[in-house]
């Protein structure tokens, strides 16, 4: 693994030289410059950078030795350790009896910067394991090889624990996650996806517990908060709980096809539940595997017939109504009479009497899987 490069490199000269006012070099184990306050010198071979290497102890080299080496300035030259290994070398330009005071403090700094950047990469390097390791839980088929539960015991990540999942719609996903980040408990997971966060969020353990009442109230406040610091407005969908892995890589299919259902059904709304979206999500699932096509000629003869859209907007409302005649004239500021009529022509036309029960499901089902296309 490559710990010195020339960035890093290049950023502890630049912090450095901007404390120090000296030029400051930093070479590879190689003794090739890596980073330097005089960028021409950069790819240069040092050979006082070599000679420490070798010895493995600071070299001051003074303007008569410089002269005899190869790409060498008067200063002093330091070893830079990582892990009791020497990594590289850095050197302050200017005569020894100046500087010699500030070499160790450079060194110390050098080696502080490193450590820093590696600390830096294993956490990322973690947490795109980490987020891997979702990856895979949400489309779990079965079964899961020894280096994932290897990972995941390296991770902390407790398999065990029962999560659900939720599903965040969001404009900007660098903000929202910034904000969710400080709000998520130490045994919740997330992904980040294009557009989306995936949440699998740890439930609280219990017979007393209300799931669905505890990750609502939950997503309202994230809502509100990125709303209101954020101005965002973000779309939450949450799947139910089940059991063990599979169940929740079936909640994650359930918050992703929710999310589908309610963006389509009601995208005025912000919080959507697959307990809300069970109808809907079934069509949704039906409909990709071509089981909904017979509904399509329903809808399809009513529209036909009704291009104002007065059949469709009665029998919309008849049903939001539960087949109330009363609220359902009321609501449209039309005669009980005209109502009757409009059914009548909806049953004429489709052939279901929107005042049976079966017949009405049926449309209602056509209905919303028309919406969901």
């Amino acid at each position: 693994m490559e710990f010195l490069n020339k960035q890093l490199a290049q950023e502890i000269v630049d912090r450095t030289m901007s404390i120090l006012g000296r030029n400051i070099n930093v070479m590879d184990n190689r003794g090739v410059i890596i980073g330097s306050g005089d960028k021409n010198r950069i790819d240069d071979f040092h050979e006082g950078a070599v000679m420490v290497v070798d010895k493995g102890q600071g070299y001051a080299i003074s303007d008569e030795e410089a002269e005899k080496l190869n790409g060498v300035k008067a200063g002093i030259n330091l070893p830079i350790t990582f892990e009791g290994k020497i990594v590289g070398v850095i050197g302050i330009t200017g005569p020894p009896d100046e500087i010699i005071n500030y070499g160790e403090l450079v060194r110390m700094a050098a080696e502080l910067s490193l450590q820093q950047a590696v600390l830096m990469n294993e956490i990322q390097w973690d947490e795109r394991l980490r987020e891997e390791l979702v990856s895979q839980i949400i489309h779990f088929e079965g079964t899961f090889d020894s280096l994932f539960l290897e990972r995941s015991k390296r991770l902390g990540i407790d398999l065990q624990l029962p999560r659900t999942a939720m599903v965040i719609l969001t404009s900007d996903r660098k903000k929202s996650f910034s904000f969710l980040k400080s709000r998520l408990e130490k045994e919740d997971l997330y992904l980040m996806q294009h557009d989306r966060i995936v949440i699998l969020k740890k439930i609280p353990s219990g017979n007393n517990t209300n799931e669905l009442a505890y990750l609502r109230k939950i997503a309202e406040d994230w809502h509100n908060g990125m709303k209101e610091y954020l101005k965002l407005d973000v779309k939450i969908a949450i799947g139910e709980y089940h059991e063990g892995l599979s169940g929740t890589a079936k909640s994650f299919l359930q918050a992703s096809n929710t999310l589908i259902a309610g963006l389509k059904l009601d995208a005025d709304q912000h919080i959507f539940t697959y307990k809300d979206y069970y109808l809907p999500v079934f069509l949704l699932v039906a409909s990709r595997d071509g089981l909904t096509e017979d509904l399509d000629p329903l809808v399809e003869v009513l529209s036909k017939k009704d291009p104002k859209g007065e059949l469709t907007d009665t029998l919309r409302v008849y049903i939001e109504t539960n087949g109330d005649m009363n609220g359902t004239s009321q609501q449209l500021y039309i005669h009980r009479n005209t109502l009757r009529y409009r059914l009548d022509k909806i049953t004429e036309i489709t052939g279901k009497d929107p005042r049976k029960t079966a017949d009405l499901l049926h449309l209602y089902i056509a209905l919303v899987n028309k919406e969901l296309k």
